[in-house]
């Protein structure tokens, strides 16, 4: 409530250079908090053991240094190679992390070149499943159970990036939409691994081995196989896939979209109106028709039939009837989907089609990483180059994410978009200081609660 009147008092505003005796602060005070849980973690040491060293490893820097840089860069606001560039000259910034200098956008350039040649983008992915084992270990069952619904949630998806000019490489035109392919798997808020589509291939060739990989390699030390629920959307939805999924040890769940498959359709438009449940019109999401079936589906170079959850739906202002399917392990029998009927008071095959709904409000996921981490124009013409690019901005968006989701405690905080993250937490004014061989750091801003809320999120984290 006001309760008195505020008024515009206009000033004349003049600046003056910084005196040679004032103390230099940073306006990115808040990495303390980045740079603090990184090197709690380990990771700066996983990048030294895990990633290529360079040719000379006596001169200019070192990869581990250069991805360091690369990191902070994004995460403070910029983009590109020379996301580096601002960091040059902070000198209380390069003292919080450890460099005693920030390289520029050519050598940036020059490392991820290098970094193609050796294989880099696998090492970065295997960097990404040991940020993400960490992360969601501290994150704990319990709170990822509430964050798929009673399941862990696995996804995979694809996003085409824009380009521009005529020099790029791996191009893919997808619905008129050309650019090239990047595709990750998240388990979770995680991301655990990320990779460019090579020419003559596409998203399916990226995602596919990730998901031995994530098992293998995130799910199975944390013991969340069973608890996984693996999301695929219709692209997926082929024999191959479901070979996969099906010879994955623990057998998790998953729904996989199907509509895509002509037998699919086939099996749905023929099925008897006996076998729809009708449930009238939805205006919520602008269907005047709306029912669920099920049925079997096997296509022809199928080993075996597999169980199809079906729903046929009119979109307001058509009169055309549209088919969707999924292809699902889950069973009326099983304990969790019981669960979720009786608490969301659906049919199982509504229960099914919610829960693949999900996957859609996962992706947003994606928006971090393309919009807020600036990525969604690739900084060079060659996808191998940019893949290694992006696997380094994997790594800055995962530790803003466990940053956020270890360190505070307001939901509100902890699923902040990065944008408000880097504005409210990073965005901080602070001095450094080097002392007994630790960074002492000591913010300046004048927004008590901000800099209280940061303090006390260093704290958690701490104990992690």
């Amino acid at each position: 409530m006001v309760n008195e009147l505020h008024t515009l008092n206009a000033r004349g505003v003049k600046a003056q250079p910084r005196r040679s005796d004032d103390p230099q602060v940073t306006s990115k005070g808040g990495m303390a908090a980045v740079q603090a849980f990184a090197k709690h973690i380990g990771l700066w040491k996983w990048l030294e053991r895990l990633l290529p060293k360079r040719k000379d490893p006596t001169q200019g820097y070192s990869v581990a240094a250069v991805v360091c840089a690369q990191i902070a860069g994004l995460i403070s606001g910029g983009e590109g190679f020379s996301a580096t560039e601002p960091l040059r000259g902070d000198a209380p910034l390069l003292r919080l992390l450890g460099l005693d200098a920030a390289p520029s956008a050519e050598t940036v350039e020059e490392v991820m070149k290098y970094l193609k040649k050796v294989s880099g983008v696998e090492c970065l992915n295997r960097v990404q499943r040991r940020l993400a084992v960490k992360v969601l270990g501290c994150l704990g069952r319990r709170q990822l159970l509430e964050l798929g619904a009673g399941f862990v949630p696995v996804w995979g998806d694809g996003s085409v990036l824009e380009v521009t000019g005529k020099k790029f490489d791996s191009i893919k035109v997808i619905k008129g939409k050309a650019g090239q392919m990047c595709a990750g798997m998240f388990v979770g808020p995680m991301l655990t691994g990320m990779d460019f589509a090579e020419a003559g291939e596409g998203e399916l060739s990226v995602v596919r081995p990730f998901l031995t990989q994530v098992f293998r390699g995130v799910l199975g030390p944390l013991k969340l196989v069973s608890d996984a629920l693996v999301l695929l959307d219709s692209l997926y939805g082929d024999g191959p896939t479901f070979d996969l999924l099906e010879s994955l040890r623990g057998s998790p769940a998953f729904i996989v979209g199907v509509q895509k498959l002509e037998t699919a359709q086939k099996v749905m438009a023929e099925l008897p109106e006996s076998s729809w449940r009708e449930m009238g019109p939805d205006p919520a999401r602008g269907l005047t028709s709306s029912a669920y079936a099920r049925a079997w589906i096997q296509c022809e170079d199928w080993k075996k039939k597999r169980p199809m959850i079906c729903h046929r739906f009119t979109l307001a202002g058509e009169m055309v009837t549209n088919y969707a399917g999924v292809v699902t392990n889950l069973h009326h029998n099983d304990t969790r989907i019981i669960k979720l009927m009786k608490k969301w008071r659906l049919p199982l095959e509504e229960t099914i089609w919610k829960l693949y709904g999900r996957k859609q409000a996962l992706e947003n996921q994606w928006k971090e990483l393309l919009s807020d981490l600036g990525l969604h124009h690739p900084p060079c013409a060659q996808a191998a180059v940019n893949a290694v690019f992006y696997g380094v901005a994997g790594l800055a968006y995962n530790l803003t994410v466990g940053v956020r989701r270890l360190g505070f405690t307001d939901p509100r905080d902890r699923d902040m978009r990065l944008w408000r993250f880097r504005r409210e937490v990073i965005d901080l004014a602070a001095r450094t200081a080097l002392h007994a061989g630790q960074v002492w750091v000591r913010l300046l801003d004048a927004r008590d609660h901000l800099v209280d809320r940061l303090l006390s999120a260093m704290h958690r984290l701490a104990r992690c």
